[in-house]
């Protein structure tokens, strides 16, 4: 009796080994599968470097502002002399805005103001969630009022009031896709 029990556990094991390695043969050799793909724009991101003109823009750091949806980044690009921080206006990363620092009055920001000469006027306001990411960014709360004014020539005025901080009000130039090279970071 133990000597046909063990023929038969013999004939089983011999079976379902038999049977995976058909399986294995007809489902072919395993190949690596592909990375993931994106869903969605790529937009720009942390350790990206934006190329404009002669300049390397090192994208250090990141605070993302969502209302409900995407409103705009802003990206600290610390050691160049072009700007000092980038807006990306869209969800690709295709519309972008080379700012640097500026001084507004205080308060709720007006609807219109003069910058370096230039009038800029409300495009948008709102209270949005913050994100913050990476390296050489400044004090930040969870949530900022923003306000985003533009004029003639691409000018433009980025203002955020962090609720229980600091003022951060950016200004300079609306940039397209065409005057920029984006070398990503690691993805």
């Amino acid at each position: 009796m133990i000597l046909e029990f063990a023929v038969a556990a013999g004939f089983v094991a011999s079976a379902a080994f038999a049977l995976r390695s058909v399986r294995r043969r007809m489902e072919g050799p395993l190949e690596p599968s592909p990375p993931p793909v994106p869903k969605g724009p790529r937009g720009l991101r942390v350790g990206d470097v934006l190329l404009h003109g002669d300049a390397e823009l090192w994208l250090a750091g990141s605070l993302s502002l969502d209302e409900e949806g995407f409103v705009f980044r802003v990206f600290r690009t610390p050691g160049n002399d072009r700007a000092g921080w980038v807006v990306q206006l869209d969800a690709a990363g295709q519309e972008i805005a080379l700012v640097d620092p500026t001084e507004i009055p205080a308060g709720s920001v007006p609807v219109e103001l003069p910058i370096a000469g230039h009038r800029v006027v409300l495009r948008r306001r709102g209270r949005a969630n913050v994100t913050k990411e990476g390296d050489q960014l400044p004090h930040s709360t969870e949530q900022a009022d923003f306000a985003w004014l533009g004029g003639a020539g691409g000018r433009a005025l980025f203002v955020l009031d962090f609720i229980g901080g600091d003022r951060l009000a950016l200004a300079g130039e609306l940039v397209g896709a065409e005057l920029f090279e984006l070398l990503p970071g690691s993805d």
